[in-house]
């Protein structure tokens, strides 16, 4: 199979493969502040009755209180049932829940109760049959909820998060008379304030069209963990040439390529978050040869579609 090909035929496995889960956790200035808050806030409603819909002190259901906690403590409405939760969290190991994390079990059928974690194994939960009812505490060791514990997850980071998200990705490029442009990847860090990300990254991108490689280095800004624009400076390697007879310089300065990504799934690999993105591109090159702006506008603006990989510290 030819090297294009074999790039193509794999990025569409991936699209093919890539469940489209959402992406927790909600956003946290200070994780571990705000975890031991969502702990003080469940603690506080501890003797609540049980209330099936109830999301007050008047009663709570179990997913009604995750709801009521979260909302006091980070002003995001989560969904409302259990399962609803289970599909909005972010994916973790039993062994790496940390107070203020969710754990979930199968009851009266697939994930149809759900808890806040509490650390050093013990739980709160708004619970509708035992000994006990209403808000009330309880160990995971305990036999009825070792065996119908089902998940667990995260709302927010994990504590001692500092807001570093380091990220990579790869993918191909598209646009001009090839119909497999190049290759381009990336590789940043960012910080992350609230729902804005601003970063720096090096995107690296062989151009087959005009036979040269751009390294820009760009200021970036990610909305959302969706939309991201960054823009700077660039290194070009080769002499850019567009059909073998049109020649081109790299120029722009500060401003030599600008341009937006767009990640339209998310999923989780290996621990990590990880998503498919789309990308528009402009790059600054200037030519001596008389104006032509369709060959202009095939030489500087490309196209492509990759595979990412983030994770946090």
């Amino acid at each position: 199979m030819r090297p294009q090909r074999a790039v193509l035929a794999i990025l569409a496995l991936i699209l093919f493969l890539a469940p489209s889960l959402a992406e927790a956790p909600v956003p946290a200035a200070s994780p571990e502040k705000a975890r031991g808050r969502i702990v003080d806030i469940a603690l506080s409603y501890k003797g609540s009755p049980y209330l099936f819909g109830g999301t007050d002190e008047d009663g709570f259901d179990c997913s009604g209180l995750v709801y009521r906690v979260f909302l006091q403590c980070t002003g995001v409405s989560l969904p409302r049932t259990a399962k609803e939760q289970f599909d909005f969290r972010e994916p973790i190991d039993k062994a790496e829940l940390q107070p203020g994390d969710l754990i979930f079990f199968n009851t009266a059928g697939p994930i149809t109760h759900v808890g806040i974690y509490e650390g050093d194994g013990r739980f709160i939960h708004a619970a509708s049959e035992g000994p006990k009812l209403g808000v009330i505490e309880s160990s995971l060791s305990d036999g009825y909820w070792d065996r119908a514990f089902a998940g667990a997850g995260r709302i927010i980071p994990p504590a001692g998060y500092l807001g570093l998200i380091f990220s990579a990705s790869l993918g191909p490029s598209f646009g001009a008379e090839e119909s497999l442009r190049g290759a381009q990847g990336s590789i940043g860090i960012a910080y992350r304030i609230f729902d804005i990300e601003a970063g720096i990254e090096i995107r690296p991108e062989y151009d087959a069209t005009l036979g040269d490689l751009r390294v820009p280095a760009v200021l970036s800004l990610d909305l959302e963990r969706r939309l991201k624009i960054f823009a700077g400076p660039a290194l070009t390697f080769g002499a850019p040439n567009l059909g073998g007879a049109r020649g081109y310089e790299a120029s722009g300065g500060l401003l030599a390529t600008a341009g937006v990504e767009y990640t339209f799934s998310r999923f989780r690999v290996a621990g990590m978050d990880a998503g498919i993105a789309g990308n528009l591109e402009y790059n600054r090159y200037v030519s001596d040869a008389p104006a032509d702006l369709w060959k202009d506008a095939a030489a500087q603006i490309t196209a492509g579609i990759g595979f990412s990989l983030r994770w946090g510290l």
